[in-house]
């Protein structure tokens, strides 16, 4: 199975990081998915930090 990872922090998930695809021997084949795993860090972005 391929994943993607992405990281996005805890409590606004906005997006910090998002990986290259970790491909399988089936990547590329009709109907093979690409399964999303995301890792939660920090915790909420500048935008939405109250102590900018």
């Amino acid at each position: 199975m391929c994943y993607l990872v992405v990281e996005r922090y805890s409590i606004c998930r906005c997006l910090y990081y998002k990986h290259n695809i970790d491909l399988c021997g089936a990547y590329g084949q009709q109907g093979h998915p690409i399964q999303e795993r995301t890792v939660l860090i920090g915790y909420a972005c500048e935008r939405h930090s109250q102590y900018q």
